[in-house]
């Protein structure tokens, strides 16, 4: 069943230039897993420096193997230079409650 993770992170002001971009990557290295079905990245109105980024995944095992890569793990510490806070992630079933 799929899955949409949300992943939350409010940034330090300045470096928007820097964020964008690592973003970005971040992005073009989850679009290679398997699994990976769709993400966007939503900016809050009222704090620019607060990110949600919604990914959608096949399913929650292919998730853990991109969140948990060398590649992703290396790429979390970087964007944890510019961090106000920890990373938050929510994950969540797609569809109707499972009975």
């Amino acid at each position: 069943m799929a899955v949409r993770i949300l992943i939350k992170r409010r940034f330090k002001e300045k470096h928007f230039k820097e964020i964008s971009e690592m973003i970005r990557e971040h992005r073009y290295g989850a679009m290679r897993q398997d699994g990976y079905l769709s993400s966007e990245t939503l900016w809050d109105i009222k704090d620019p420096f607060r990110v949600v980024v919604a990914s959608n995944w096949e399913t929650l095992k292919q998730w853990n193997v991109w969140k948990n890569s060398e590649e992703r793990v290396a790429a979390e510490k970087e964007i944890s230079k510019y961090l106000d806070g920890e990373t938050k992630y929510e994950e969540y079933q797609l569809g109707m409650y499972p009975h």
